[in-house]
């Protein structure tokens, strides 16, 4: 069933599309360009890269600190099982 909706969509495109020609892609494509290149647009690209690279750097510093809460966390339980007064180090071998 799934095949054919495909394939009755893909021919509805071709249909479509060998009736609109290559004029009207050409036209679709200079709107797009136009609308891509607008300042408004523009401007709202910088702002979103803006954004993400403030955003991407606080989920840096998050994950870091989880990270060293997980380890602090990990090399104590790691000295109370093996019964060592650690360093801090969860490096340590239990098996000595």
């Amino acid at each position: 069933m799934k095949i054919i909706i495909f394939a009755a969509g893909v021919a509805v495109g071709y249909v479509i599309g060998s009736r609109a020609g290559r004029g009207a892609y050409e036209d679709l494509r200079r709107k797009w360009h136009g609308f891509t290149e607008s300042d408004t647009v523009q401007h709202m690209k910088g702002d979103v890269k803006d954004f993400a690279g403030r955003a991407a750097a606080d989920v840096g510093d998050r994950v870091s600190e989880t990270v060293s809460k997980v380890t602090e966390k990990a090399s104590a339980k790691i000295d109370e099982v093996t019964g060592k007064s650690g360093n801090g180090s969860a490096t340590a071998s239990p098996a000595s």
